[in-house]
């Protein structure tokens, strides 16, 4: 048993638990952040992954469901100011491309979207069918579409840059940065016991969770969520330098066409650790349901879908025609449900554990604010955040242990 008693400790060191640790550590000084590193051979790894360790998440404010987009907004306003801080940068405010058919009424996506946007004060430009091919001469949509760009506040992040970002924050405001993996918790009258996997024991008087997909595949909670794991699969295609070139001023993309066409997200050229530059797409239909941590597991150790890579690959080509890749490879992540449109944050009977989990695909570039959220949700009681809580409200699948 280590003797330090910690205020807070926050379990899952990945987007939403490292920024609820900067929240927090700003707040409290006994606040520690557990969660290991990236593994260095993610194809031998036995243990959790995370769905962070990539190079590029699309960032934008232009959403067709408005907390969403609040939550991206308020995000995006502290992206600067978390990089001068670390000294880490994360950021590419390279603007943000939406389409999808012109609207034909309120309830169709171009029309929500645009609605939300003026709502919420979003400077952006809209582009119909030979606009939008003059503006984005190297991209390609079906006839009919409208393009929402936003050029400012918009653009792509480092998913793994902002959560070392938001570490070392947090490590400067007081936190303690634990690298171990999370087996179970127990929680008394008094307080929350943490147990990790080399068999070291934390105390704190009140715990946050924020795993993720691999929530329910540990002993953290007494219940297990109501919470659906999706496969994803996303392809890398390597550039050349012609490529490079034609596409340098690229944003990033997200393409909603008619059904039953589906849709695709498209990160412009990206910088990766290797050196090399790649465009990169995700967004492919019939992905597996994953339940256990072994299929979790042997998902990340995976190159994913053959189906799914070359759904993507021919979408990737006739969205951006004329494209000589180097190399086409891919990659593996997962996406947690909620049966809402929104994230989790709630806490368990007594108080002491707390939830984040649940990001629906949309929390890269708002995990700033839902990180804040939470450290509000475990510093107040009641409910102080200007979102109900009802929209964040847990729901579970099991019974109470001992019910």
């Amino acid at each position: 048993m280590h003797e330090t008693m910690y205020e807070y400790i926050v379990i899952g060191k990945g987007l939403m638990g490292a920024a609820a640790a900067r929240h927090l550590s700003a707040e409290s000084s006994g606040v520690a952040l557990i969660g290991p590193d990236e593994p260095a051979d993610r194809w031998t790894h036995q243990g959790v992954f995370g769905s962070h360790y990539d190079e590029g998440r699309i960032t934008r404010i232009l959403d067709p469901d408005r907390i969403w987009a609040q939550l991206a907004q308020r995000s995006i306003a502290r992206y600067r100011e978390i990089e001068t801080r670390s000294g880490i940068p994360f950021y590419h405010e390279v603007g943000h491309l939406a389409v999808g058919p012109v609207a034909q009424g309120p309830d169709d996506y171009t029309a929500r979207v645009q609605a939300v946007g003026d709502g919420l004060g979003v400077t952006y430009e809209t582009y119909a069918d030979a606009a939008l091919k003059e503006q984005f001469p190297y991209l390609a949509f079906a006839s009919g579409s409208l393009g929402m760009y936003q050029p400012h506040t918009g653009g792509h992040i480092s998913p793994r840059a902002q959560v070392r970002a938001q570490a070392r924050v947090a490590q400067q405001q007081g936190a303690d940065i634990i690298l171990e993996t999370v087996q179970r918790v127990q929680q008394t009258n008094t307080h929350v016991d943490v147990y990790t996997e080399t068999g070291n024991v934390y105390r704190a008087a009140h715990v946050l969770i924020a795993t993720g997909g691999f929530t329910n595949t540990k002993q953290l909670l007494p219940r297990r969520l109501h919470l659906d794991v999706y496969a994803r699969t996303i392809v890398l295609m390597e550039l050349a330098p012609n490529d490079i070139n034609r596409l340098r001023h690229m944003p990033s993309v997200i393409y909603k066409p008619r059904e039953p066409d589906y849709g695709c997200y498209i990160l412009p050229p990206i910088r990766y650790p290797n050196g090399k530059i790649y465009l990169k797409i995700g967004g492919s239909p019939n992905d597996p349901k994953l339940e256990s941590l072994e299929e979790l597991g042997a998902w990340f150790r995976s190159r994913g879908r053959q189906a799914a890579i070359e759904h993507l690959t021919g979408k990737l080509h006739a969205i951006i025609p004329n494209l000589r890749p180097l190399a086409v490879h891919s990659e593996t992540c997962v996406t947690s449900y909620s049966p809402t449109p929104y994230l989790y944050a709630g806490k368990l009977d007594g108080g002491r554990i707390g939830v984040l989990t649940a990001g629906t695909g949309s929390a890269a570039k708002s995990a700033d604010e839902i990180g804040r959220l939470g450290a509000l949700m475990m510093l107040n009681e009641p409910w102080v955040y200007d979102i109900a809580a009802e929209h964040f409200q847990l729901r579970f699948i099991d019974a109470p242990q001992g019910a």
